[in-house]
């Protein structure tokens, strides 16, 4: 597992109350980690299938790149 090959932006959404972690992985987009339940219940949201360009999105990954993603997002969310 390459984890310089996950990206995580940090970002105030106007969609979103609080702070929210874009997770990437190969330069597709994972899923988005939010705050607005509060730091002890995040949650996480994925693409839907109304993504304009699939070619952006990744559908399918390992499970250990993805829990490595998730902690890594977490970690920078808590900040």
């Amino acid at each position: 597992m390459n984890n310089s090959s996950i990206e995580l932006l940090l970002s105030s959404d106007c969609d979103y109350e609080e702070l929210t972690v874009e997770m990437y992985y190969d330069g597709k987009f994972i899923a988005l980690l939010n705050q607005d339940n509060g730091l002890d219940n995040l949650r996480i949201e994925f693409p839907t299938s109304a993504v304009a360009d699939e070619t952006l999105v990744l559908r399918k990954m390992d499970l250990a790149i993805l829990e490595q993603a998730l902690i890594l997002a977490k970690k920078r969310i808590q900040g």
